[in-house]
């Protein structure tokens, strides 16, 4: 625990659950854990283990069975009227406009008249929704629907801000700002938010976010181990600390996952966004008609007519394989990327093989392949991207390795006999050189 004044508590914490089979379920067992003023603590670990119950007992949205949440010392009764939580689901209700969303946590605790709409007008100025304020949810990307969520969130001037994997729905780039303003925010007196809470499925989320990151175990719920991260604010996340930092804590949490200790552990991994390949030819064909062979993400999403969380995927993908580049919000098409555009399809397979093959994630699959002697059952893919990415669903994920390694002729599968294979490696690597 870090020093400071002492906020939230849990004190040897049990919780179980009767499934509608009748078998109980214990998510959590004897568990404490302090969170002290001015902090942000970050809970991470795998499905199932009870973060997102521990969050809403410090919510006092419900109660443990066994020992005790306290709030300044006292025993927590009820609902905690000093925190405020963040949903990944956004949680809004379609039919009222972005002010009437936000005021909704106003209404609940009996706010009314000009005070209501003052505090309204400051949460939607706070995150920058100012002009949207009788917007439909249906209208709103996913970056602007989460932004009214922490408008309704700070509306009540919450001295704790609880978040329940409150970026999990967003693409990478949306997901990076938000991260940055929650920062902001926090660091901002005028807020009223002095203590976060977060609970995360991405490692480098928690790093950037916390100063301390509980780690958590399951089968049941249990700390397994906390890092104090005294990376000083604001966070560079392509920093070599920022990496070592990652490192770390990746280290830890995939040695909760693995059923048994292993002395080293596995490498981190980079997922590759699950998109199609004609949506990144798509992306690269367009670049090519725009001047200088760049332009805003928003612009891009704009003119080939998709959702702007969908191009931000699409835009990773690209930058993964080397075709394009993202200074901040603009995307810059690079040179590699003019030199496949220009090739025929067969160069231009060629080409996407040679880049995947380097690609952490497909490469990770091509070791897995050569030490099968060329094939390897589904079960034994899936259950290893479950290790790296146990947040990420794995059957998508196979999918999209699969679609890519196919049209780079570089995997093929048998649906029928659950088998991945290994079809070729590009020319000039050290395989089809024969070294080592």
């Amino acid at each position: 625990m870090t020093s400071g004044t002492l906020l939230l508590e849990a004190r040897q914490v049990t919780q179980r659950f009767r499934l509608p089979n009748g078998q109980v379920l214990e998510a959590l067992r004897d568990v404490s854990l302090s969170v002290c003023e001015h902090e942000v603590v970050a809970l991470v670990g795998p499905s199932g283990c009870g973060k997102s119950t521990l969050l809403r007992l410090f919510a006092g949205l419900a109660r443990p069975v066994d020992g005790a949440v306290l709030y300044r010392g006292q025993p927590l009764e009820g609902v905690l009227a000093a925190a405020a939580m963040v949903f990944q689901s956004f949680a809004l209700l379609p039919w009222l406009t972005v002010a009437e969303n936000v005021a909704m946590g106003l209404e609940a605790r009996g706010v009314d008249g000009p005070a209501r709409r003052d505090a309204v007008a400051r949460a939607i100025n706070l995150v920058g929704l100012d002009g949207f304020e009788q917007a439909y949810p249906k209208e709103l990307s996913g970056g602007m629907k989460q932004r009214v969520g922490f408008a309704r969130a700070l509306a009540v001037a919450p001295e704790i801000l609880l978040m329940d994997e409150p970026f999990g729905a967003l693409d990478p780039l949306t997901a990076e700002n938000l991260r940055s303003q929650v920062v902001d925010l926090w660091r901002d007196p005028a807020t009223g938010v002095n203590t976060l809470v977060v609970v995360t499925h991405s490692v480098e989320e928690a790093v950037f976010l916390a100063g301390r990151i509980v780690v958590f175990g399951s089968n049941p719920g249990h700390v397994r181990e906390e890092l104090e991260n005294a990376l000083p604010y604001p966070r560079q996340e392509r920093s070599p600390e920022f990496e070592d930092m990652v490192d770390r804590l990746h280290a830890i949490l995939t040695a909760t996952l693995l059923p048994e200790p292993v002395p080293t552990a596995p490498q981190r991994l980079v997922p590759f966004p699950r998109v199609h390949v004609s949506e990144v030819t798509g992306l690269l064909d367009h670049l090519l008609t725009r001047p200088g062979g760049k332009g805003p993400v928003f612009e891009l999403a704009e003119d080939l007519g998709v959702d702007y969380d969908r191009m931000s995927a699409v835009v990773r993908a690209a930058e993964q394989l080397g075709w394009v580049t993202t200074p901040g919000e603009v995307v810059q098409l690079m040179p590699a990327g003019r030199e496949v555009m220009a090739m025929d399809d067969a160069a231009r397979k060629d080409a996407t093989r040679a880049r995947l093959a380097k690609q952490p994630l497909f490469a990770r699959v091509v070791a897995m392949l050569k030490e099968s002697e060329g094939a390897v059952e589904d079960e034994e893919v899936l259950a290893d991207l479950t290790i790296y990415f146990p947040f990420i669903p794995a059957d998508s994920l196979f999918g999209t390795i699969v679609e890519w390694g196919r049209y780079a002729e570089l995997l093929d599968h048998d649906a029928d006999a659950g088998r991945l294979s290994l079809l070729g490696l590009p020319e000039g690597s050290a395989e089809t050189r024969g070294e080592a």
